[in-house]
C-alpha cells in the first residue's frame, strides 16, 4: 500500500472540536481497500488527547483526503467540488437541521442520527484558500469503534435491514426540505449554494465513456440472447441517465431536497443490538451530494443493494413505508403535508425512477466486483474492472435489474 500519507497540523483541523481538549499524538494506518472507496483514501487515526482535567483519552478517528497517488481519480472525482460538498453536510446542513428539530419541538433523543460525528475538516493550509488542494481533509468518527459495520457488498439487504434503512433515508430528505420550507433564507445561504448538480462524466474522456456504455450493452445483448427490445431499452436509459447528468439545476418541486446520490451499501453503516438486529444507521460519503429529487435515492438504493426476491415482494410496500415516515418527518417539523398526496409521490417515482436504472446497472460491477481481481495499490486501480466480463453473480444481478425495472414499469 505504500506509506501513508501524513497530515500536515492535524491539530489544528480537530482541536476545535475537542472541547478544550488537546491533541497529544497520533497513529494513522490505512482504513480500506482498493474497491471499497474510489473517491478518496482513508486513514484510520488513534489519537491520545488530553482532556482540560489533564486526563489522557483515546480518541478513533477517520480522516478521509483526496485520492492524492490516482491522478484519473483526482481528475473523475473532482475533488474541487466534492471535498467542499462534504465538508458542508458536516459544517452547515448537519447543525441546522438538528436546531430545526430541537425548534420544532423534538426531544434530543428524538433528533435524526444518521450522521457520524464531524471532527473538523479543511481544503488547504492555506485558510484563506477558496480551491481544494493536497492538503485537504475531512475528519470525523470512527463508528466501528462505537458498533457500526459496514455492509458486505456481496450480500444485498433482507427486509429488516431495508425497513431500517428507508426511514432513515425519509428523515435524512425530509429535513433539508422542512428547512427549506420553514427557513428560505437559512437554506438558500448556508446549504443550497454547496450542493449544485454534479457530472461525474465531465472530466472522463469521451472515448472511454463510450467504451464504457459499448461494453455495458454488449454484456445487456450477451445476458439477453440479443434481445434488441431491452438493448434498445438499457440504451434509451443510458442516454437519459446521460441527459440528467448534463441538465440544469433542477427548480424547486414538493420533492427537492438534499440527496445523497450514491446511496448503496457501501456507503451505509448498520449497528446491530445484543440480539442481531439492525437498530441504528449512518450515512457515509457525501461527495456527489446534490439538490434533487428525493426518488433517486430511493430508486437506486433498493435496485443496487437490496436482494433480489425482497424487493421483487416488497416494492410497493417499500415505496409505501418510505413515504409513510417522509410524511411523519415533515410533520415533526410542522410542515404542512397536504400538498403532499401519495398520488402526486408515485407520478414522481414514475419520472424519476427509469433515471436510476442504467447507474443501478453501471454500479453492479463496481457492487460485485471480485476482491481477487482488484490490485492491492490505489495508484493502480483503473477503470478496466468495468469491461471485464462479468462474474455469474454480476450477470445474475444485471438481469434481475432489467427483470425487476420492466416488472415494476419503470424501463423503457
Amino acid at each position: 500500500m505504500g506509506e501513508v500519507p501524513e497530515i500536515k497540523d492535524f491539530h489544528k483541523v480537530i482541536e476545535l472540536y475537542l472541547q478544550g481538549a488537546k491533541l497529544e499524538s497520533y497513529e494513522s494506518r490505512y482504513l480500506t481497500k482498493p474497491g471499497d472507496n474510489y473517491g478518496s483514501l482513508m486513514l484510520a487515526i488513534s489519537a491520545k488527547i488530553k482532556q482540560s482535567n489533564d486526563m489522557m483519552k483515546d480518541l478513533h478517528m477517520i480522516a478521509k483526503l483526496p485520492p492524492l497517488t490516482n491522478d484519473l481519480y483526482w481528475q473523475i472525482f473532482q475533488p474541487e467540488r466534492t471535498c467542499i460538498t462534504e465538508n458542508a453536510v458536516y459544517q452547515y446542513l448537519a447543525p441546522e437541521i438538528e436546531k430545526l428539530q430541537l425548534e420544532s419541538g423534538v426531544l434530543p433523543v428524538n433528533l435524526f442520527d444518521g450522521f457520524p460525528r464531524y471532527f473538523g475538516s479543511r481544503i488547504s493550509l492555506n485558510p484563506e484558500a477558496t480551491k481544494v488542494d493536497r492538503d485537504a481533509v475531512l475528519v470525523q468518527e470512527n463508528l466501528t469503534i462505537r458498533g457500526y459495520q459496514p455492509g458486505d457488498r456481496h450480500k444485498s439487504y433482507d427486509l429488516q435491514h431495508t425497513v431500517l434503512i428507508l426511514h432513515y433515508m425519509a428523515q435524512f430528505h425530509a429535513l433539508p426540505l422542512a428547512l427549506r420550507l420553514k427557513k428560505p433564507k437559512v437554506f438558500d445561504s448556508k446549504i443550497r449554494p454547496y450542493f449544485k448538480k454534479f457530472d461525474m462524466n465531465e472530466n472522463m474522456e469521451e472515448d472511454t465513456q463510450v467504451m464504457l456504455k459499448e461494453e455495458s450493452l454488449r454484456e445487456i445483448r450477451d445476458i439477453f440472447d440479443g434481445d434488441e427490445t431491452i438493448v434498445n431499452g438499457v440504451k434509451k436509459l443510458q442516454d437519459i441517465y446521460d441527459e440528467f447528468q448534463i441538465a440544469d439545476e433542477v427548480e424547486d418541486s414538493p420533492w427537492t431536497s438534499i440527496v445523497h446520490m450514491d446511496l448503496w451499501i457501501n456507503n451505509l453503516m448498520v449497528k446491530y443490538d445484543e440480539s442481531g438486529l439492525p437498530v441504528k444507521l449512518k450515512f457515509v460519503d457525501f461527495q456527489i451530494a446534490q439538490y434533487e429529487s428525493v426518488i433517486h435515492d430511493l430508486i437506486f438504493l433498493l435496485l443496487s443493494s437490496v436482494d433480489t426476491s425482497v424487493l421483487e415482494e416488497n416494492y410497493y410496500n417499500f415505496l409505501r413505508i418510505y413515504y409513510e415516515a417522509f410524511i411523519k418527518s415533515l410533520k415533526r417539523a410542522n410542515v404542512d403535508t397536504s400538498k403532499y398526496t401519495y398520488e402526486t409521490y408515485l407520478d414522481e417515482v414514475q419520472r424519476v425512477a427509469p433515471v436510476q436504472v442504467p447507474h443501478a446497472l453501471f454500479m453492479t460491477k463496481v457492487l460485485l466486483a471480485d476482491n481477487n481481481t482488484l490490485p492491492s495499490d490505489y495508484k493502480d486501480v483503473d477503470l478496466t474492472m468495468l469491461t471485464k466480463k462479468g462474474s455469474e453473480q454480476i450477470i445474475t444481478k444485471l438481469r434481475d435489474i432489467i427483470r425487476l425495472a420492466r416488472e415494476f414499469n419503470i424501463f423503457y
